[in-house]
């Protein structure tokens, strides 16, 4: 498996808003002379790569009354059709972030009400043991090496390294009040935490407004920047040039220059801008409801000119977003109506909606490479005088 270069943060919106690829091998038997005498040949094939699958990983936190009681993780085949959900993978309580290594092999949920981590095996789409965090993990992001991954903890004012050899959680690193989002440069030098303060019920303090850079080479970090009220969700331009930052109830959007570590002018947004993702020539930034503005869509800001594009619709409660590695495809999660949307980001069109029961929260997407069935031992073709014998054997996998 490959995995898309950006990770995705799961800020809990809910409790705030109430809210047949076929492959043929073939194998041809050569032709004979017309010696009088059978000749004897072995051929063997190599069949072509198939199209990888493209798998979305989805958290569910719940549903209606019990927002924030999920406990699972579930595998949505999203391409090439049709669409399949897997069983449900146990994972702790109440999801609130998803991240995939960089080879493909795991999968790390964060897991806000149970402070841990859960890793889930990918080739075996099986749970390991779960890795202690700081209280509310919010966030998660995995460094390009893959060797660690970074865990905003919302109750405790920490990020958590996490080791992932080892498994093990290293020394929690002090940001601002209740950090969500987070988001690493592709060289993997820095970080980017958004520092939300208390927009969880039940946490101390006032609503944050400032972004805490990591020095990720010192494990320490950098003065803040202040950007809008309430920021959310982080992504990183692929260039490492920029860092987008949502702020939820500015119901704006602040760029900053990850070099110099300053904020531009905020982008203004129609809503309550909760998460946001990099692709082809615009940040996609998922809006939640606001005072005056319906939310629930998703609008492109141009990188080149920090316009912001129309917006595309979608069912209520849209929390997160993740594009697939091909950067043609976003998918959003909508948490009230248990669906998976589909946004194609050449046309702008939202698709047809892949049902999702037990509120789909978080998302992040992978490919998965498809193993070429073998084609056994080397195939022996018997050449009979004058006599052409052709033997094809087509292999076929479901897409």
């Amino acid at each position: 498996m490959t995995m898309l270069r950006a990770t995705t943060s799961g800020p809990k919106r809910a409790a705030l808003l109430a809210s047949g690829v076929v492959a043929a091998g073939v194998l041809l038997a050569a032709c004979g002379g017309g010696t009088g005498t059978s000749a004897t040949t072995a051929t063997t094939s190599t069949l072509p790569p198939l199209p990888p699958d493209v798998l979305a990983y989805v958290a569910l936190a719940g549903s209606g009354s019990s927002v924030g009681d999920g406990s699972t993780l579930v595998q949505v085949t999203v391409s090439p059709p049709p669409s399949s959900v897997g069983t449900p993978i146990k994972v702790g309580t109440y999801p609130d972030a998803v991240a995939v290594t960089p080879n493909g092999e795991l999968a790390l949920v964060a897991n806000y009400s149970s402070d841990t981590v859960t890793p889930i095996s990918l080739p075996s789409g099986t749970a390991l043991p779960a890795i202690e965090a700081g209280s509310g993990p919010a966030g998660i992001a995995v460094a390009p090496d893959g060797k660690t991954a970074y865990v905003t903890d919302a109750n405790a004012n920490t990020v958590t390294p996490i080791d992932l050899t080892a498994m093990k959680p290293e020394t929690p690193i002090a940001v601002g009040g209740g950090p969500q989002g987070i988001a690493i440069t592709p060289d993997g030098s820095k970080a980017f935490v958004a520092d939300a303060g208390a927009i969880i019920a039940g946490q101390a303090g006032g609503i944050g407004h400032q972004v805490t850079p990591i020095d990720l080479s010192t494990g320490r970090a950098l003065s803040p920047i202040t950007v809008g009220n309430a920021p959310i969700g982080v992504a990183i331009t692929p260039d490492g040039s920029t860092a987008f930052v949502t702020n939820l109830n500015s119901e704006s959007v602040t760029p900053i220059n990850t070099a110099s570590d300053t904020a531009a002018a905020p982008i203004a947004m129609a809503g309550g801008p909760v998460a946001v993702v990099v692709a082809g020539n615009d940040a996609w930034v998922v809006n939640a409801p606001a005072t005056g503005y319906p939310g629930n869509n998703v609008e492109p800001i141009s990188l080149a000119t920090d316009k912001v594009g129309h917006g595309i619709g979608l069912p209520k409660g849209a929390q997160n977003i993740a594009v697939t590695p091909d950067g043609k495809t976003a998918w959003v999660v909508c948490l009230n109506t248990n669906s998976l949307v589909p946004i194609n980001l050449v046309t702008k069109r939202a698709g047809t909606p892949i049902v999702v029961p037990g509120g789909p929260f978080a998302i992040a997407i992978a490919n998965q490479a498809k193993v070429q069935p073998t084609t056994g031992s080397p195939t022996t073709s018997v050449v009979k005088p004058k006599t052409t014998t052709t033997k094809a054997k087509t292999t076929t996998t479901k897409g």
